[in-house]
């Protein structure tokens, strides 16, 4: 019988509308919650339900009133929907055309897990997500996406799963693809809700997935003035066991499909907002600090952003394409500031296995978000035949084990911004890692200067050795600098070793093309009495391209898990072998005692130790990246306790609370198109703490716009120098980073800057930055605890402000409105 065209198509909008409420999703609790301590507690059942929503239709305001162990609900009738960071409304408000209350839980159906003076928190038993209540302003931030602004049509129906669900999943299939990730949830997994109970700081649970073989324990405690959120290894469930895959496929008569977890997100979507108010931005840790504005006219794309805490894990990089060319990451930190509320985030248990995800409105949906990825399992290349070239790509079998955690701090009052976000993270450095404010020696900075002793020249059949500052001509440089003026330096002599600043391996003794051991011993005596600092660089014992040290690339050398031994591309872009931790560590513990010998000041680690992060699969010196952590840990502080003061260049956090200086500070973001500016987050949290400058300001892009940077940073600028002229560093390795270092170019603008730089942040070395912002455009202002401002113009033309004037591409001193 041929239907009527309009009985057709009633026919299939009543089809797609069976299919909409098909898709969402309902929660049945199974039994009443237990009191802690009980050993059975409740069990939830994520339910495929028959709820349906008119999305045509459903037009719906929130209630007002109070429920007792509840947030307040109030009603918004300008706006009317609720912000989860602005006031502890309640979620369930509704707009035309939106299903947001189908999705996330009212606030009615969260009960009081744990308080203290300053936050409530507050949980769903049903679900698992939860919400806290700031008893400071009365405002909230919820585990799930804020209301306000939710449009039903800028989110797929996938992304609605996703949003919806505390915990995002990706895994492999080990008997389907081995080299495929797949994503999905605890919705899309039916996943049960098992051993909910509270405790003295919140709840515990966890989502069973037996379908698929997969039991996540999850914990989410209260403290002062964070909620740490905690994915649990006690009780962790990684895939079906041997027996669980025999009986399915016995009863389902083919094969398990053999899934096994990859990378885990917990409560995703804490603290996403919309760009419909434009009112804030995502911090997230490129370079020293990037922001990501909520912006209502960004396009649809899919730019977002994906980085590895602590730089990539070389031992994953044979044959992979998808290698970050974005700066490492040195913080586990990323922030969100949605009006007048801010959180900062904190990467805690197993950060060296986390990845930070920023995604701005419209890459991914309609929400700005930011979280934590944590890996479990890595893609790596498995060669197949004795020249490793053949392979394929798999994931390992053996999954990174341990807790993982995230601590999200919410900022009250004073600064709920990036200045807010770095001041919560200088105090959790300070009360966690033990860092303390620095005693400044005198009014006067030190000024970081590295001098380049020697380096390689290549040659037709063999290289050639190029003496660039021998140690009698270090007198000299440091000679001519001191009686310019520069009264203080910490200087750090590279290309030392033997062979030169590109030879890696057995450093000792000094090589004698520059003086040997005794030149050496020399010239630190004479800079003592000129009343400045030498440490040697030794950065390159995380290197061999030598085979000193009893070094052999094959027994030696960091390797994969296909037995690959890694090599790494350094200053001139030469690949160069990296060396196993283990084996490092013996090779250095053996050299500080000749270190000692030398009368050096400490050490300048970089370039590897600090900065380079690796796991390591050689079965001789095996080390997962946690270990390798600890290991460079114990090598900074053997350091520190042996030889005393320790630089460290571009070096991690877990590296900050054994140094007393660091060189290499970025002062610029990796230029995404999608981020919205640089920040002085990392040296916002780091002022007063540990000084600090960036790169070398002789080989910088733009020489005067470096030394605004720096000055609004509060970075002391440092120099790379040689007694050789520039032109004799041509042939050289080295010429390819250091293109213009001699030191007659330079002692007289050295002597001029150091002036300027001692007069601007002489008196604040061990003061905290307080305050930055944006007087204008390209006008900064800095603001330390004493009161002290300093405003610069990168700007062609003056800047006037309240009582003073900034020149053209200058800065000025400002106290009280006067420089």
């Amino acid at each position: 019988m041929q239907l009527p065209a309009k009985w057709k198509r009633l026919f299939v909008l009543t089809l797609l509308a069976a299919i909409t409420s098909a898709s969402i999703v309902t929660y049945t609790i199974a039994a009443e919650t237990k009191k802690p301590g009980q050993a059975e507690a409740a069990k939830t059942d994520w339910e495929q339900g028959a709820k349906q929503e008119n999305h045509a239709a459903n037009v719906r305001e929130s209630e007002t009133g109070t429920k007792a162990g509840t947030p307040q609900q109030t009603k918004d009738a300008q706006e009317g929907s609720t912000t989860g960071a602005r006031t502890a409304k309640g979620a369930n408000v509704q707009t035309a055309k939106n299903s947001y209350r189908s999705l996330f839980p009212d606030d009615d159906s969260f009960r009081l897990a744990s308080e203290n003076a300053n936050l409530g928190l507050y949980v769903d038993p049903k679900t698992g997500h939860f919400l806290v209540k700031d008893k400071r302003s009365g405002q909230a931030w919820r585990s799930f996406p804020d209301a306000y602004g939710w449009n039903d049509k800028d989110n797929t129906n996938t992304w609605k799963k996703h949003m919806q669900s505390p915990v995002f999943i990706k895994y492999v299939e080990f008997n389907v693809r081995k080299d495929q990730i797949k994503e999905t949830n605890v919705l899309d997994q039916k996943a049960a809700i098992e051993r909910f109970e509270l405790t003295d700081s919140g709840f515990r649970l966890t989502f069973n997935m037996p379908d698929i073989g997969f039991a996540i324990p999850i914990e989410v405690s209260l403290k002062d003035d964070y909620v740490e959120t905690k994915i649990i290894e006690e009780g962790f469930k990684d895939g079906k066991s041997s027996e669980e895959m025999a009986e399915y496929e016995a009863r389902a008569k083919k094969k398990d499909k053999n899934a096994r977890i990859a990378a885990l997100r917990l409560y995703p979507f804490l603290g996403a907002h919309t760009s419909d108010r434009e009112d804030g931005y995502l911090l997230i840790p490129d370079g020293p600090g990037t922001l990501i504005q909520f912006r209502k006219d960004r396009p649809p794309n899919n730019n977002f952003y994906f980085e590895a805490v602590y730089g990539e894990d070389y031992a994953f990089s044979n044959n992979n394409p998808s290698l970050s060319i974005r700066q490492p990451v040195r913080m586990p930190v990323f922030g969100i500031k949605a009006g007048d509320q801010a959180l900062l985030a904190v990467i805690h248990d197993g950060a060296e296995y986390a990845n930070v995800l920023a995604a701005p409105s419209k890459s991914m949906n309609q929400y700005n978000w930011a979280t934590a990825e944590f890996t479990y399992r890595q893609r790596f290349f498995q060669p197949t035949d004795k020249r490793k070239q053949n392979g394929f790509q798999t994931f390992n079998k053996d999954r990174a084990q341990g807790d993982r955690s995230i601590r999200y701090y919410f900022l009250n009052g004073g600064s709920p911004d990036y200045v807010g976000m770095a001041a919560r993270y200088r105090q959790v450095l300070m009360e966690e890692d033990g860092l303390k404010r620095v005693t400044p020696d005198g009014d006067s900075i030190r000024l970081p200067v590295y001098l380049l002793g020697a380096d390689s020249k290549k040659g037709f059949l063999w290289d050639s050795y190029e003496a660039l500052t021998t140690t009698s001509e270090a007198e000299e440089i440091v000679n001519e600098l001191t009686a310019t003026g520069v009264k203080k330096m910490s200087i750090t002599y590279a290309g030392w070793q033997k062979g030169g600043i590109s030879d890696f391996g057995g450093h000792f003794p000094v090589d004698k093309g520059i003086g040997g051991n005794d030149g050496m011993r020399q010239f630190i005596e004479y800079a003592h009495v000129k009343g400045h600092d030498v440490t040697l660089e030794a950065s390159s014992y995380t290197f061999n391209n030598t085979g000193r040290d009893g070094f052999r690339s094959s027994r030696d050398g960091l390797q994969d898990l296909g037995s690959v031994v890694i090599k790494y591309g350094r200053r001139n872009e030469t690949a160069t072998t990296l060396v196993s931790p283990r084996f490092m560590q013996k090779v250095l513990e053996k050299d500080f005692d000749k270190f000692k010998q030398l009368g050096t000041d400490g050490l300048t680690l970089g370039g590897g130790l600090g900065s380079l992060l690796n796991s390591d699969f050689n079965e001789r010196h095996k080390a997962t990246r946690e270990e390798a952590k600890g290991i460079q840990q114990q090598l900074l502080g053997q350091a520190v306790q042996t030889l005393g003061p320790v630089r460290a260049e571009s070096a991690n956090a877990y590296a900050w609370k054994y140094v007393d200086a660091l060189d290499g500070v970025p002062i610029e973001n990796s230029f995404d198109l999608f981020v919205d500016g640089t920040v002085p987050f990392m040296q916002i949290a780091l002022h007063g703490l540990i000084p600090y400058s960036s790169g070398f300001a002789n080989t910088a892009d733009n020489y005067a716009t470096y030394l605004l940077k720096n000055m609004e940073y509060g970075s002391i600028p440092s120099f790379m120098l040689t007694y050789a002229a520039s032109q004799d560093l041509i042939g050289t390795r080295s010429l390819y980073n250091y293109y213009s270092t001699h030191y007659k170019d330079w002692s007289e603008e050295i002597a001029k800057q150091y002036s300027r730089f001692n007069e601007a942040l002489g008196d604040v070395q061990d003061r905290m930055i307080v305050g930055h912002r944006s007087l204008a455009a390209g006008v900064y202002e800095t603001t330390y605890d004493n009161g002290k401002r300093i405003v610069v113009n990168y700007n062609e033309s003056p800047y006037y402000g309240d009582g003073y004037e900034v020149k053209a591409q200058d800065f000025a001193v400002v106290h009280g409105g006067r420089s």
